[in-house]
């Protein structure tokens, strides 16, 4: 009897233990229920914890809700030819694309996603709607703007709302970016990119020597024209000092002329006057002679009609005469 218990207690325990199954929910996580038997799932998902259900009914699958990005694993996008998409430009070139999306799922939507793709959703719904929408983002461009990088923002943002608008009937995915990670053309192509990069710096360096000459050139003239003005300006000085020096000159030749004018006007007036003094010409005449005449002079005089031989000097009276009609 009790080794019947013993084996019924064992069965049951058995039975529990293969009945029963529990999942541990995180918090980035939430899982959702299914009824197996009804064929049924839970419209509320069930959230952080341990959850205890019955194997024989009820089936648990967990979801990540949190922020995350496809693919998950971007070494193996890399290197895997299913992530990498091979596009085409608006001028026909190939490229390689290596694209990532940062999405996260709304954990109340997530039993009617379950319900509506399952839990292969990314492979089911992400990756087709994401080489659909970069395929028309990046045929908007041609590949020379693409391998340049001017337009990898205006790209990224048109796959992300294309894809947004793509994905918005599964409410539970909530596409929060795009990033392209890398571009690859063809080495044709990318040969003949960099040959026409190296041509184009090479006209923008010619360009800037050609600036520089005309700057130099410019500076040149301007220092040209400075010194002629600066030489007009000399030669305008010594023109102006020559002419100042020669008004000076004329001006001294004019007062000396005018001085001498003034000084012979005066002498003929002084003559004049004097010659009015002394009654007119015969005695301006003797009068000059007298000037002429020495102080030393000395007159004798011979006794007219007597027999004396005697010598009489009359210096003294005529010269006093003379040295009168001197003063």
């Amino acid at each position: 009897m009790k080794i019947s218990a013993l084996i019924a207690f064992v069965v049951v325990v058995i039975i529990i233990t293969v009945s029963f199954g529990w999942v541990n929910v995180q918090p980035n996580e939430v899982a959702v229920e299914i009824n197996k038997v009804a064929g049924k799932v839970s419209e509320a998902p069930l959230g952080v914890g341990y959850h205890f259900y019955n194997r024989w009914v009820t089936d648990m699958v967990v979801y990540k809700v949190s922020s995350r990005a496809y693919p998950s694993d971007t070494l193996a996008s890399e290197e895997a030819k299913k992530y990498s998409l091979e596009l085409k430009t608006n001028d026909g070139q190939n490229v390689q694309v290596d694209l990532t999306i940062i999405y996260s799922l709304d954990a109340k939507d997530v039993p009617l996603l379950h319900q509506q793709v399952g839990s292969n959703y990314e492979d089911q719904i992400l990756l087709p709607q994401i080489r659909s929408e970069a395929r028309l983002a990046i045929g908007s461009f041609s590949a020379e703007e693409i391998y340049q990088g001017k337009v990898r923002d205006a790209m990224q943002s048109a796959i992300k709302k294309k894809l947004a608008d793509v994905v918005s009937k599964y409410p539970a995915i909530n596409i929060q970016d795009a990033l392209i990670r890398h571009f690859s053309f063809s080495p044709d192509f990318e040969r003949a990119i960099e040959q026409k990069k190296l041509a184009a710096q090479q006209v923008e360096i010619n360009r800037n020597k050609a600036l520089a000459e005309e700057e130099e050139a410019k500076r040149q003239e301007a220092q040209a024209r400075g010194m002629k003005l600066k030489a007009l300006q000399e030669a305008e000085g010594r023109a102006q000092s020559v002419k100042i020096e020669a008004d000076a000159s004329r001006y001294k030749l004019e007062q000396e002329a005018a001085g001498n004018l003034a000084i012979n006007k005066a002498n003929a007036e002084g003559q004049k006057l004097l010659s009015d003094a002394l009654g007119g010409g015969s005695n301006v005449v003797a009068l000059k002679f007298a000037e002429n005449i020495s102080d030393k002079l000395r007159i004798y005089g011979y006794p007219v009609g007597q027999q004396s031989t005697s010598i009489m000097d009359v210096s003294g009276m005529f010269g006093g005469m003379f040295k009168q009609v001197k003063e």
